[in-house]
């Protein structure tokens, strides 16, 4: 009898669970404005270009003494100095991430509660960060007890979306072409495909095999994202074409109708409520472990601050999850590159044979995403 290699499937679904996020429901609204065949040709080269990154990343968490994670790693690497880039980056994206939370939880518990409580969007989403502020509090020990739930709660409801939008598709609406909408799945495709972090995490699950297993948990990973993310794309695109709204659900629900809605909106919001819990406990840590801050101070410092920016009027999802991708994802990716760049010319590759990504690969990925950082910070100009 052939057993499963478990560590292998866990370090899939960690991948998985990691990666998947609120990112994808802009995915649709981004493809319909550029038009479907030039979003799938971005999100298969960008997605290309990110395996890359993290088999780079891969390697580098693999040939380096110790235990690391990726902060201490780009210390190591590129220097001290850009360890406090890498972090600064970490966090403002992070608080990105939970502000987007905020904006399309509170899309979700509006469409899914205002028929019977009233009351505005702006509102909900207020809610959404207060709870899950709530839930913060309570810490990773807390969180990692409905990690697995949430990961499953997730894919079942892309699943679900996608097999309730295949009769509706009109396939007239993938036919659709604004070059000089190009730009806008480039940050959004990004940002859905974060989680570069996770990988020196991966090579922990995976034990003694990780040096033979890593790059295969990460190719098949990323296959299994970027398969989920077209079919979703496809199946929103070709049901609501130039009418697909920024979050996906407002156009499908006219269309699939009310117990359609009710279930992909209370599936979505209990979702994002527990990813920005988990978004949230990651950053407390950070503050609470790098920087020796107490508990509640990190739990004030971490919920503070998306709640701000949403006061102040930050609120559009395309937006927001655009710029957080294009800049702090960017900024994130580059550091990588360098990373494995002064690792494979330094003693460690001379020593013990490492995995040789060509020089003009590694700078091509450096000039595409400090070019598009340039681009999304000029657009929001």
């Amino acid at each position: 009898m052939v057993h499963p290699n478990i560590k292998f499937l866990r370090a899939v679904g960690m991948m998985i669970g990691a990666i998947i996020g609120v990112g994808v429901f802009g995915l649709p609204y981004a493809f319909a404005q550029s038009g479907v065949a030039l979003g799938l040709l971005e999100l298969l080269v960008l997605g290309g270009f990110l395996l890359v990154l993290q088999m780079m990343l891969g390697e580098v968490s693999v040939q380096t003494p110790g235990k690391h994670r990726l902060v201490s790693l780009m210390e190591i690497h590129v220097g001290r100095p850009w360890k406090w880039v890498a972090l600064a980056a970490m966090g403002l994206g992070i608080w990105g991430a939970m502000l987007a939370y905020m904006v399309v939880g509170g899309e979700f518990l509006f469409l899914l509660l205002s028929p019977i409580f009233g009351g505005g969007q702006v509102l909900y989403s207020f809610a959404v960060g207060l709870i899950a502020s709530a839930m913060i509090y309570g810490g990773l020990r807390f969180a990692s007890r409905i990690e697995v739930i949430v990961v499953v709660a997730l894919l079942f409801l892309f699943l679900f979306l996608i097999l309730a939008s295949v009769p509706h598709i009109d396939v007239s609406h993938y036919l659709t072409l604004d070059v000089s909408q190009a730009f806008v799945p480039y940050g959004v495709i990004i940002f859905s495909m974060a989680g570069v972090g996770i990988v020196p995490e991966l090579k922990d699950v995976l034990g003694r095999k990780h040096k033979q297993e890593l790059g295969r948990v990460l190719m098949t990973g990323m296959s299994i994202i970027m398969t989920l993310y077209i079919l979703f794309a496809l199946a929103v695109v070709g049901v609501t074409g130039p009418e697909t709204s920024q979050t996906a659900f407002e156009g499908l629900i006219a269309i699939l109708g009310s117990t359609f809605g009710t279930v992909a909106t209370l599936l979505g919001a209990l979702t994002i409520l527990s990813i920005y819990m988990v978004l949230g406990v990651e950053l407390l840590n950070t503050f609470k472990f790098d920087f020796s801050m107490g508990h509640k101070a990190s739990w004030a410092l971490v919920c503070f601050v998306p709640l701000f920016l949403f006061a102040i009027g930050l609120r559009e999802f395309i937006g927001i999850i655009g710029f957080v991708g294009g800049v702090f994802g960017g900024m994130l990716s580059i550091l990588i590159a360098l990373s494995y760049w002064n690792m494979r010319r330094g003693p460690i590759c001379k020593k013990h044979h490492c995995i040789n990504f060509p020089a003009p690969l590694t700078w091509a990925i450096i000039v595409l995403f400090a070019s598009g950082m340039v681009l999304q910070v000029v657009r929001v100009m």
